[in-house]
């Protein structure tokens, strides 16, 4: 399994997904997402399009061979700082994703700070994990992985809730991270 990340945040509610797709359906699953790009985008980024866009997006991920999701979704309380909530979110899905089997993931591309502290979580979740089933991780930007693009419209659908949520299907499940 190969698995890609995208994180999103409305209010207190940080949301961490992750899209698991094998690695002999990955070509094709790009080229679906591919095919939503517009004349002149160099990215799909779900927040930033119009409504119908938005459906046109989610519906093209809920469709995509072989994709599945899980989204960690944590509840941040009064007094815990962004940092710290973000360490824990990263730390639970690096179990979510050693668990998935996943031997590669691709997260995106953040400010340079914020790698850092992201590959530091990562490395502390996988400390006391056996060798052979950590994961190769990176950072990429957006526009170089569409695959980055599903886990984002998947994040944005996930913390929009309601219909949009809906709209992806049995291919997501929402896994609620406690402190």
């Amino acid at each position: 399994m190969w698995a890609f990340s995208d994180e999103s945040e409305r209010a207190a509610v940080m949301l961490l997904g992750v899209v698991l797709v094998s690695p002999g359906e990955v070509a094709s699953a790009r080229r679906s997402l591919r095919a939503l790009l517009l004349p002149g985008q160099r990215q799909v980024h779900t927040a930033k399009e119009s409504p119908r866009r938005k459906r046109t997006v989610i519906d093209t991920v809920a469709r995509v061979e072989g994709l599945s999701a899980v989204v960690a979704r944590y509840r941040r309380p009064a007094g815990l700082g962004r940092l710290a909530a973000r360490h824990l979110l990263l730390q639970a899905t690096t179990g979510l994703v050693v668990g998935s089997g996943a031997t590669t993931w691709a997260l995106d591309n953040q400010d340079p700070a914020q790698v850092v502290r992201g590959r530091a979580s990562i490395a502390h979740a996988l400390g006391g994990v056996d060798r052979r089933l950590h994961p190769a991780y990176d950072h990429r930007p957006a526009s170089s992985e569409p695959m980055l693009w599903a886990a984002d419209a998947i994040c944005w659908a996930v913390g929009a809730g309601g219909d949009w949520q809906r709209r992806l299907g049995g291919i997501v499940i929402v896994r609620d991270i406690a402190p």
